[in-house]
């Protein structure tokens, strides 16, 4: 996918019924943006009490005046 990562920290949060929500910040280049543009994602995990991921969700921040910058040559 040409995926570049670039992890900045990640958040334990307190478990509710069991499970575990984890927030993980990070820089991403990809191909889609320019290879010179580094977007900030959040992948935002849901670890079930045995461990396992039940849930994953992936958040883009970044605002409509920078995502109208983007522009594919």
């Amino acid at each position: 996918m040409g995926l570049k990562l670039m992890p900045a920290h990640g958040v334990v949060e307190s478990p509710e019924e069991g499970y575990t929500p984890i927030k993980v910040t990070r820089k991403v280049q990809a191909p889609w943006f320019g290879s010179s543009v580094g977007m900030n994602i959040v992948w935002r995990f849901l670890l079930a009490p045995e461990g396992k991921i039940f849930f994953v969700a992936i958040d883009l921040l970044a605002s409509p005046r920078e995502l109208l910058t983007l522009v594919r040559r």
